[in-house]
């Protein structure tokens, strides 16, 4: 043999005795696995070929073996782990842990006969300050606790994917999530989706923000002697928010948008509340055991237009919402019936300057005759002298939100006819009593002609007889 066929063997054997080295170093698998803390994860381990006996390792401690039954370790993990004897027979050998807990996380060993399994988990978990419930416009910071280069997306209460914004803000490659100015809207589940080439982990978190649904200003129109009812829903149960802690309650009403608060009335909610109802001049109030307090106005007047307030004070703020009720009225000068020739001015006016790009207007009912105000006036006029029904409308974002009608009323005038036929008529009643007047004082004064005449006859008879006896 020569000695270039010497170092072509020596090669090949060496390269031999490397590749039966690296046989068990081949055969040895790595998984990533991610968990949450608190919460169930399963390693796997599958090895169809084997069917008995398994033995899994946390840094070289033995935390759980099976060899005809089921052994413990001394870990501090022995206790929250578990075989599926059933799916030993099938070749599966995957560990599960209970109560995940951060010092969980490391490299785990699953031994199946001539084989290893190496299983690398990380445990990650989300928390939020400040913890409990949240007060509406409130801020909130999630962050994602665990160490990976694995990819961090947050998803809203509604599964939107959360991007970056004034309102969410993304920092720290996205393991930090802060919200501003919280609503009630965004109570629910957020979800952190945490995810690598080989492991996936969502981890949601409730959010519970208390407060108002639709908190800003609502403005609502009606017309006089008309009913209204407001409502003020909150996000949350009553009786839930009376579990968290003692909380007073209010509503408040002013008539003018630069005055003090008045108040109404105040309440305490409790897990036990009772629903009750209270009655206050044309004014019903309401409160439900879920989580709606209505307030019902009958019969409203321009005087009750205002700013109406709902509240609920805590431990660490308070949540409100207001209502602006806005009146419309009507009226007319001079007040009705009128002369066919008569001018009449109809009035309508709103307690409350227009919205932007609202009209204002009067229109005759089945007629053509229009007024309109689109300018921040609160009233429009008109003047007319068609009689009939006339209607005086609101329009927001082309819809009519309230209205009312006003009836305007002429007095009946008499035809030339009936005026001839009404004089001749009075002209014979007056002759008549003209008549029967003169024929009653004549048979009057002839009766007492007579009456005269009969007293002096009788006088003379009286006399004549006195002188005879004389």
């Amino acid at each position: 043999m020569g000695l270039s066929s010497m170092v072509v063997t020596s090669i090949l054997a060496v390269f031999s005795v490397t590749q039966l080295g690296l046989i068990p170093t081949m055969a040895e698998e790595e998984t990533m696995v991610f968990g949450a803390i608190g919460e169930r994860v399963i390693l796997p381990c599958i090895d169809r070929s084997q069917h008995d006996g398994v033995t899994w390792k946390y840094k070289n401690q033995v935390v759980i073996k099976h060899q005809d039954r089921i052994l413990k370790g001394i870990t501090r993990m022995t206790f929250r782990s578990d075989l599926n004897k059933q799916e030993i027979s099938k070749g599966n050998f995957s560990l599960t842990l209970l109560q995940l807990e951060n010092s969980d996380a490391g490299k785990y060993v699953c031994e199946v006969g001539s084989r290893t399994f190496e299983v690398h988990l990380q445990v990650f978990t989300v928390t939020g300050s400040p913890s409990g419930y949240l007060l509406s416009n409130e801020s909130l910071t999630l962050k994602v606790q665990g160490t990976s280069s694995a990819g961090i997306t947050w998803h809203d209460n509604h599964g939107k994917m959360v991007t970056h914004s004034q309102s969410r803000e993304l920092e720290n490659s996205g393991y930090s999530l802060r919200i501003h100015s919280l609503q009630a809207e965004d109570s629910g589940t957020w979800k952190c989706h945490i995810r690598s080439s080989s492991a996936l982990l969502e981890i949601p978190y409730k959010v519970l923000v208390i407060g108002f649904h639709n908190w800003a200003l609502e403005t609502h129109y009606a017309a006089v002697n008309s009913t209204v009812l407001l409502s003020y829903t909150l996000s949350a149960d009553r009786q839930k928010i009376g579990e968290l802690e003692n909380i007073k309650g209010g509503f408040e009403w002013k008539p003018e948008e630069d005055r003090q608060y008045q108040e109404k009335f105040n309440f305490s909610v409790t897990s036990k509340g009772l629903p009750w109802s209270k009655q206050m001049n044309n004014m019903r109030f309401t409160v439900k055991t879920s989580n709606d307090l209505q307030v019902k106005l009958h019969k409203v007047q321009f005087k009750d237009a205002g700013w109406y307030r709902s509240h609920f004070k805590f431990s660490r703020g308070r949540v409100e919402k207001t209502i602006h009720l806005v009146v419309m009225a009507v009226s007319a000068n001079p007040v009705g019936p009128h002369s066919k020739s008569a001018n009449v001015t109809l009035l309508c006016r709103l307690s409350g300057p227009l919205p932007p790009g609202a009209q204002l207007f009067w229109e005759h009912v089945n007629g053509t005759e229009k007024e309109t105000q689109k300018e921040d006036h609160n009233e429009v006029k008109v003047m007319t002298k068609t009689a009939g029904r006339w209607r005086c409308s609101l329009k927001v974002r082309n819809t009519v939100v309230t209205s009312t009608d006003y009836t305007v009323e002429k007095a009946a005038e008499w035809n030339i006819y009936v005026l001839i036929g009404a004089g001749v008529g009075a002209g014979i009643v007056l002759l008549l009593l003209a008549g029967l007047c003169t024929f009653t004082c004549t048979a009057r004064q002839r009766r007492r002609r007579r009456a005269e005449k009969i007293a002096r006859v009788r006088q003379d008879l009286i006399e004549k007889r006195t002188c005879q006896c004389q």
